[in-house]
């Protein structure tokens, strides 16, 4: 019974003030959007050389990157932002995930029906973010 005595906080106001709140939500706001930029830049683009394999290889492995080291940022910002609110935290962590399984399926080699499906979860998660972030 004792264990039903004990219950961990529901909110992240009774640990922090507001400011820290605050600070922490703008902290993974910010994260996100880098790790968003990031993602457009290098997912679009475009061997200048279509000719040149290595050129080809190059460009995907900059895509990769930036799906790769978005979710990393993005999910160490939100380990240094513990007051980041509880939708804010999830969203993020969604975001994450979401560009850790892009990549995952490109890394694979799954067909581009199932890219499709991923990129259309990424994207739909950006907003979420971009609602949360206003």
């Amino acid at each position: 019974m004792v264990a039903g005595l004990w219950r961990p906080a529901s909110s992240t106001s009774a640990h922090f003030s507001e400011q820290q709140v605050a600070d922490a939500k703008s902290d993974v706001c910010a994260a996100a959007l880098i790790a968003r930029q990031a993602v457009a830049k290098n997912m679009h683009l475009i061997n200048p050389d279509p000719e040149n394999p290595i050129g080809q290889l190059a460009v995907a492995a900059n895509a990769r990157l930036s799906l790769t080291g978005g979710a990393a940022y993005l999910r160490g910002r939100l380990a240094d932002s513990p007051a980041a609110p509880s939708d804010v935290t999830a969203a993020a962590s969604g975001m994450a995930a979401a560009l850790e399984h892009l990549n995952v399926s490109y890394l694979v080699g799954q067909p581009n029906s199932e890219h499709e499906q991923l990129g259309r979860d990424l994207d739909s998660r950006i907003a979420e973010m971009g609602q949360l972030c206003q």
